[in-house]
């Protein structure tokens, strides 16, 4: 009995450490900050540890790759590369033993505004080519492009989180504002006919938050999933951009020179409670929330370069993690 009873408590041992450390490595891959750096003279991608600052070197090559944006589960990166003039949408694994780089668009033309799907294995882009920008979609594992509107649009704007819609934006023109459309291709709305730009879910997938040159500069408004209920949520003569909508759906992030620079600001969904978080002389910009909408990362200029910034979801603790000579860029949590 005894004998039964130490195998039963080594047993139970080895699963509560077995379970620690996976829950550990889980919160690794999610604290990652991933972001663009030009310390070695052009833009690479860096891995960032929030906690540790311990920063990996994701891409090192002759050539320009920026513009990092996570997949869903946190284990690949996709992102922009460029060589004479042109820009390809490529992907690089960041977790687990094999780190494949795939090229998922093609010459000829640039390609960019590359936004995963909430599945992870399909990623939407823009491709411009001889005048024209054309909208695809492809399937990592066929990666075949397949063009998903004939309108003409500028931005991609992001997968809708239950997967139905995908969004993407006309900037001038007739046929200006901001679409949705089954990324199957079909069943194509037109939400909006004004000078609007990008668009972005809520979690719930139910509004659409974006940024409108309707009133003369950037502003920020809210409108339903169908494109009903429009509501302003900034009102002021400067520009309002860099919208984030947190996680956990209850405010968006944002950037605003009201105050007489870019500082970064949070509001909720119906306008109510606007709340600065930064508060200097310098420029702050790109806010990004983490997973769990606790923090928020930044880029700040100081010291006459951008350095990438963390701080809690209410402006307090905040702290560099870089500090050096170059300047760091569009992160993503």
């Amino acid at each position: 009995m005894q004998s039964y009873q130490a195998n039963f408590y080594i047993l139970a041992t080895i699963a509560l450490l077995t379970f620690v450390v996976v829950i550990g490595c889980n919160d690794d891959q999610v604290d990652q900050i991933i972001f663009t750096s030009d310390r070695n003279g052009n833009l690479d991608l860096y891995s960032i540890d929030p906690l540790t600052k311990l920063e990996t070197n994701l891409t090192s090559s002759s050539i320009d790759e920026f513009q990092p944006l996570i997949s869903p589960d946190k284990s690949t990166v996709a992102f922009l590369s460029e060589e004479n003039g042109e820009t390809t949408v490529e992907t690089l694994k960041i977790i687990g033993e094999n780190k494949d780089r795939i090229r998922v668009t093609q010459k000829p033309g640039s390609s960019y505004s590359h936004q995963w799907n909430p599945s992870g294995d399909r990623i939407a882009f823009l491709t411009a080519h001889a005048g024209s920008k054309t909208v695809y979609t492809t399937n990592l594992l066929e990666n075949r492009p397949v063009r998903l509107t004939t309108v003409k649009a500028d931005e991609v704007g992001q997968w809708s989180p239950n997967g139905e819609y995908l969004l993407f934006a006309v900037h001038a023109g007739e046929r200006k504002g901001i679409y949705k459309r089954n990324p199957d291709g079909v069943n194509e709305e037109r939400l909006t006919a004004e000078r609007d730009s990008s668009p972005v879910w809520s979690p719930d997938s139910k509004r659409i938050a974006f940024i409108s040159m309707r009133d003369g500069n950037k502003e920020i408004y809210v409108m339903n999933a169908d494109g009903l209920e429009v509501r302003r949520l900034t009102n002021n003569d400067v520009d309002d951009q860099d919208i984030s909508w947190s996680p956990n759906g209850n405010r968006i992030a944002f950037v605003s020179e009201i105050d007489g620079n870019p500082e970064i600001y949070t509001i909720r969904p119906d306008g109510s409670d606007k709340r600065r978080l930064t508060i200097n002389s310098i420029r702050d910009e790109n806010p990004v929330w983490s997973e769990n909408s606790d923090q928020i990362a930044f880029i700040s200029y100081l010291d006459d370069d951008s350095e990438l910034v963390i701080m809690n979801a209410d402006g307090s603790n905040q702290r560099r993690l870089t500090n050096n000579d170059f300047n760091e860029l569009t992160p993503q949590w």
